[in-house]
């Protein structure tokens, strides 16, 4: 990988049925586009890699229960943000995210844009907003339950990068 800068990503992630709803989404809409395929998430916070390890950071949450509520499918220039689904904002969120700023000791804190991305492909707008109008979710909210943290380059700008993001935390 090419990158200079690599990230802590704590990501939130769905209960079990939108879990396998969503996993499914994304992996028919990379499917269609030959683009990589991912875990549905919720990115919380961004650490740089010199902070309090992930395995600590995780372990001090705790558990986790929150229900996000989905604003609408939107699509952008930005790789990781070429298909999403926009969440309202939530006070529950900028305090988990504010909990993991201060247990990770990163110095500057994150305010979470909540959204979880169906799709990461370069894409002319008229296929990003046919697949958007496409998309059919049996729910309007979102349950998540769990928490992990990850390795990523950042920016993630090609497949290969996504592809090569690893789990430091469950």
């Amino acid at each position: 990988m090419t990158k200079e800068s690599y990230v802590i990503a704590y990501w939130l992630l769905p209960e079990t049925a939108a879990h396998a709803v969503l996993s499914h989404e994304i992996a028919e809409l990379a499917r269609q586009v030959s683009a990589p395929s991912f875990e549905p998430h919720v990115t919380v916070f961004i650490a740089s890699e010199n902070t309090v390890s992930p395995e600590q950071v995780v372990r001090k949450i705790g558990d986790i229960d929150l229900e996000l509520t989905i604003r609408g499918i939107r699509f952008s220039e930005q790789f990781t943000r070429t298909l999403f689904l926009q969440f309202a904002l939530s006070d529950e969120l900028q305090r988990l995210a504010d909990v993991i700023w201060r247990a990770s000791g990163a110095p500057i804190r994150y305010l979470v844009d909540p959204h979880l991305s169906l799709l990461y492909a370069k894409l002319p707008g008229e296929t990003k907003q046919t697949l958007a109008e496409a998309i059919q979710l049996p729910f309007g909210k979102i349950r998540f339950t769990s928490i992990c943290a990850m390795r990523c380059a950042r920016p993630t700008t090609t497949a290969a990068e996504v592809e090569q993001w690893k789990l430091l935390a469950p």
